[in-house]
C-alpha cells in the first residue's frame, strides 16, 4: 500500500499513524501460534535471556497459569525465527515504513510484548530510540501489529501526540508525564490507540507513549518491529551494527 501525502503529513505532526485492517488475520493467528510455542520455552533456537517475566509472578507474589502467562516479552525473535521474520518483512508493512522512512529500510529490533491477563504491568511513559537504539538521525518508525484486540480494558497503547518534535527529552520529564497520567491530569492529551487483530500502528521512536497494567482476563499480545533507515549512522558501542536489511540497499560504513 501506498500512504497518501495526507498521512504523512499527519505522521510528521502527530508522531502515530493507524492503518486498519492491513494485514491477513489468518496471517496473525499463525503468527500468534508460533509465539505461543517460543513463549512455552521450549524453542531451542531463543535464548532463554530473550524471554523476561512479569516482574509480579517472577518475585511474587502474583502466580499465572503456565509459564507463557507469565511472559511480560520476548525480544530480539525475528533475528533467530523465519516466521517472526516473515512478518517482519511483509510488504504491507514495509511499504508504510517506506513511506515514511524512505526506501532503504533495516530491521533494528524487535519485541513481542505479552501483557498477560490479570498480572500484565504497566508500561510508563517512554520515548523507544534513547532507549539502546544507537543511530544518528534519531529516526525510527516501530509497526505495532496485535496478535489479540487492543483495547482500554487490557492495556492498549497510549500516546502523546506531538511528542516527538520536542527531540530527545530528559528521562526526569518522562518521569513527570508518567506521574500526571497517573494522577489523571493528561485527559485530553494522551490518546488510546485501540486496535483490531489485522490493525496496524506505526510510531516514531521518539514518540512519548505507554501502556496500562492489563487487569482484565484477556491478554494483549502486541509484536513490535523497529525499522531505521539503512542511511542512519551507528553509534554504538560495539562498533558494528547487526540491524536486517528489509527492503533496498546497505549503506557502507552507515547502520
Amino acid at each position: 500500500m501506498k500512504l497518501s501525502q495526507e498521512q504523512v503529513d499527519r505522521f510528521a505532526a502527530e508522531g502515530f499513524l493507524v492503518v486498519k485492517g492491513m494485514l491477513d488475520r489468518m496471517g496473525i493467528a499463525a503468527l500468534a501460534e508460533r509465539a505461543e510455542w517460543i513463549a512455552s520455552g521450549t524453542a531451542s533456537h531463543i535464548p532463554a535471556e530473550r524471554l523476561q517475566r512479569e516482574p509480579s509472578v517472577k518475585a511474587g507474589p502474583a502466580t499465572a497459569p503456565t509459564f507463557a502467562d507469565s511472559l511480560r516479552k520476548m525480544s530480539r525473535i525475528a533475528f533467530a525465527d523465519e516466521v517472526f521474520q516473515e512478518h517482519a518483512r511483509s510488504q504491507e508493512i514495509l511499504d508504510v515504513v517506506e513511506g515514511l522512512l524512505g526506501p532503504d529500510i533495516k530491521l533494528y529490533q524487535d519485541q513481542l510484548f505479552m501483557k498477560p491477563a490479570r498480572v500484565g504491568s504497566r508500561q510508563p511513559y517512554h520515548q523507544d530510540q534513547p532507549l539502546g537504539v544507537h543511530v544518528d538521525p534519531p529516526d525510527m518508525v516501530t509497526c505495532w501489529a496485535p496478535m489479540d484486540r487492543a483495547s482500554v480494558e487490557n492495556g492498549c497503547l497510549w500516546v502523546l501526540p506531538g511528542t516527538h518534535r520536542s527531540g530527545v527529552i530528559p528521562k526526569e520529564k518522562w518521569k513527570e508525564y508518567e506521574a500526571q497520567s497517573l494522577a489523571g491530569q493528561l485527559t485530553g492529551e494522551e490518546k488510546a490507540i485501540e486496535l483490531e487483530v489485522g490493525d496496524c500502528s506505526f510510531h516514531h521512536g521518539l514518540l512519548l507513549h505507554s501502556s496500562r497494567a492489563n487487569s482484565s482476563p484477556q491478554r494483549r499480545r502486541g509484536y513490535a518491529t523497529h525499522y531505521v533507515s539503512s542511511h542512519c549512522r551507528y553509534t554504538g558501542p560495539s562498533g558494528k551494527s547487526d540491524a536486517l536489511l528489509m527492503r533496498g540497499r546497505s549503506i557502507p560504513g552507515r547502520v
